[in-house]
């Protein structure tokens, strides 16, 4: 990625914590998410994503902090997709702890990968979440 793109700037300061992908990794993750967001609604695809959970917290940043902490292992790699060219690689740990910061200044809506796992994260402008486990996972 492009180091003077805005959305690297505005997460100048997690730089330790999060490791952009180049555009070859980030093109990859991008398709990869592709295969599970809807072509119908905002979120997952229920034809490529299993045991789809929703919620919606509106402001309430602790409830879901709550929710993700209950639903995400902390020690996980996860890979977060804004669109073909701003990607990152980050804990789960971190993420869980720092979404408000990572996702509500720019207010746009992210798909979020694990790694390690089948699991798969939708998260929508609107402080809206899909949990969601990948049916085809290599």
């Amino acid at each position: 990625m492009n180091a003077t793109h805005w959305r690297i700037q505005e997460l100048q300061h997690h730089s330790a914590d999060i490791a952009w992908l180049d555009a070859e990794e980030a093109r990859r993750a991008y398709d990869l998410v592709g295969l599970h967001d809807s072509k119908t609604h905002l979120g997952l695809n229920v034809d490529t994503v299993d045991s789809i959970e929703r919620l919606a917290s509106g402001d309430d940043v602790a409830v879901a902090s709550s929710w993700l902490r209950a639903r995400m292992p902390g020690i996980q790699q996860v890979v977060v997709v804004f669109g073909e060219d701003e990607c990152f690689v980050c804990s789960s740990a971190f993420l869980i702890e720092n979404w408000p910061d990572i996702f509500v200044p720019s207010r746009d809506d992210a798909m979020i990968y694990s790694k390690d796992t089948p699991l798969i994260l939708f998260y929508c402008h609107e402080n809206q979440f899909e949990l969601g486990q990948r049916i085809v996972f290599d």
